[in-house]
């Protein structure tokens, strides 16, 4: 393997990741800013009002998102499954 075979797969996996996680991870800064905002707002100080918010966002979109998950990951195995035996070849 060259170093550009290992820096396209790298490349490849970190997209993967990005697209398969970054719903989560944008649903619970969305979350947690305005839970920080209500709290501040209503001078609440309560742990749970900022986390349970979140659990249940989270819930959701791996509820409703699952398909994008699992058709990232699919794609991310097959076209590793193909570069795979190229690679040994080199």
């Amino acid at each position: 393997m060259t170093t550009d075979m290992i820096t396209k797969l790298l490349r490849q996996d970190l997209w993967y990741a990005m697209i398969a996680f970054l719903p989560i991870g944008l649903a619970t800064v969305i979350v947690g800013l305005l839970v920080t905002i209500l709290q501040a707002w209503l001078h609440w100080n309560d742990v749970s009002l900022s986390f349970v918010p979140k659990i249940i966002a989270v819930g959701i979109i791996l509820i409703f998102g699952w398909w994008v998950f699992v058709s990232a990951f699919t794609q991310w195995f097959e076209q590793l499954a193909q570069a795979v035996p190229l690679w040994l070849r080199h």
